[in-house]
This record gives C-alpha cells, structure tokens and sequence, in this order.
C-alpha cells in the first residue's frame, strides 16, 4: 500500500503476449523505488524472482551523483518532453539516451538505448501501456487482485471435472485459422515438427526463452513454436501460433504454446513441437490464436483475464 506523499502503481509485464512477471514503482521525497517480481527459471525449475533497487534523487529528479533519471521515472509520469535525456535502467545500472520523438494525444513513441517504444497514458498523464520490442507493460488497476504470474506457471490452473474435453467457463471462442495461414502438406509439416523437436536436448523453459529478438535457444514450448513458425516461413508457409492451457494426468492446466497449420485440402493440423504428442481436446485447450510476427497483443488481454479469475477450466465428457 502507499505511504503518505507516496506514489505507487504496479504493471503486469508479458513477454511476446505471456504473462511473466508484475513490477511496481514508488516514488517519495527523494526517493524512487523499482521492484520486480518475475518468472525464473533454474535447471528446469519454474519459480519466481524478486529484485528491488531504491534510487536517491536530487531536486531535478536525477540520480544523485549523476546526470541520468532513471528509466521507468522518465516514462510513468508523462508524457516526457520531446528530446532525449540520459535515462538509467533501474536493474542494470546501464545509461544511454531515452529520446521521446513523437506524441498523439495519449500516446507516445520514442527510443529507450536505442529501443523503439510506444507508450499510452491515462487523462493524468499516468503511464497505462507500455511496449518495448516484445515487452508489453500493462497497468493493474488500484486493488486490482491479480495472480501472480510466476504461480501461474508453478503451479497452474485448477481442472474441474475428471474426464471429458477441456473447455473454458465462460466460452471463450477462438478462430479455426487466421487469413495469413497458407495450405502445407501434413507430411511436411510433421517432419518439421520432428526436426524442432530435436534441436532443443533440454525441453524445459530457460533464460533464452525470454530473450529479445530470435526464436528463442532454450526448451520453453514457447521457443519450440516460434521456431517452428520461423522455419515453416522459410519454407514459404505462414501458420499460426496457439497459446493455450496444457493437462495431463488429471494435474491442473498449465501455460503452454503450439501451432495450427493449414493444410490443401482445407483441414486444419496441430502440432506440439515441444512435446510430440498428439494436440488432442482432452490435453490441449486454445487459449488465442496469433500470427507469430504480429501482436500478442489479445493473447496477452486474454493471460491477464486468466489471472484475474475470470474463466474457470472444466473438463466436459
């Protein structure tokens, strides 16, 4: 909760539409902190980091001691000035110019060390999204109870039901195909799936998975999708990529992706590269489905209906 003369706002953070961590901002007199509570993985173990850095400011809002203002202050509360400055990334301690090149109303475009961003603001002039490569931040609403993302992946989703086809309460439908789709043969696109599968030894998610730019080098479903997608457009074919919920063995339902490819004859074929296994209803339940090279952006709307509880996960015979 905020103190007194205390502001303070939090922000759910996806990655390439998945939700992965949350970070809240404080300012007070001279003071302004930056925590972050975020997806972590380690030997193949899903779990969750917490890191906090508190800044000392001078009367100018810079970083005592120095000339740069720290990433996050310069954005919240805004828009900033047309211009670049010296901004700081709270975590890091790198420094760089953070230029802010454009303004339509509530919007704002610029660049953070080079970075392009888009930024929107509230009627305040209150920071309210924010885009950077694939990172979108996402502001959580005053006494807004989310989940934290990190449980999301550990622990998972609650399955009501023992048998029977996995479905959302209430419905929430999802499009067979996108327009960009474009018709394969299944025995072309089962091999790739093969091949995926075989360049990554370790299946489990990795640092790599949530870097920037690529298709991901380390085991996360979401890795072995988006490289499916890159080699299949390679090959001259668009497929679409499925973020969905993932159950087996009468566990709960957890965060994973896979891919829908069109085929000649008109049909659709799934594939779960990561896995191998059959993409079946009583396993696989799509959550969204999204061009691999578009925005995550409602794969993202509907993570975060999920970890507010909106939907229930049952199982329908």
């Amino acid at each position: 909760m905020p103190q007194e003369g205390e502001d303070a706002m939090s922000y759910l953070f996806a990655w390439r539409g998945v939700p992965v961590g949350r970070v809240t901002l404080r300012r007070s007199a001279g003071r302004f902190t930056y925590g972050s509570r975020h997806l972590h993985t380690r030997a193949g173990q899903v779990g969750e980091r917490q890191r906090e850095v508190t800044l000392r400011l001078d009367a100018q809002g810079q970083v005592e001691g120095s000339r740069s203002v720290p990433q996050a202050l310069w954005l919240w509360r805004g828009p900033p000035r047309h211009g670049c400055v010296t901004g700081r990334e709270e975590l890091t301690g790198r420094e760089g110019p953070h230029c802010l090149t454009a303004t339509n109303g509530p919007e704002a475009e610029g660049t953070l060390l080079g970075a392009p961003f888009r930024a929107r603001y509230d009627a305040r002039g209150w920071l309210q999204e924010l885009e950077v490569g694939e990172s979108r931040f996402t502001r959580a609403a005053p006494g807004e109870k989310l989940r934290p993302p990190p449980e999301l992946f550990a622990d998972g989703v609650p399955v009501e039901g023992r048998a029977g086809a996995l479905a959302f309460v209430p419905a929430w439908p999802v499009p067979a195909r996108l327009p960009a789709m474009t018709a394969w043969e299944a025995g072309a696109a089962r091999a790739l799936s093969a091949q995926v599968h075989a360049a990554f030894p370790e299946k489990g998610p990795g640092a790599a998975d949530w870097r920037e730019g690529g298709e991901g080098e380390a085991g996360g479903c979401l890795a072995h999708a988006l490289r499916f997608a890159a080699e299949a457009r390679a090959r001259g074919h668009h497929v679409a990529l499925v973020h969905g919920l993932l159950a087996v063995e009468g566990g709960p339902a957890r965060p994973h992706a896979w891919v829908r490819v069109a085929l000649a004859g008109g049909e659709l074929l799934e594939l779960d590269p990561t896995s191998l296994d059959a993409v079946r209803p009583e396993t696989h339940l799509p959550l969204a489905l999204v061009d691999p090279q578009g925005s995550p952006r409602e794969a993202g709307e509907r993570w975060l209906e999920l970890l507010r509880g909106t939907h229930r996960v049952v199982r329908r015979p």
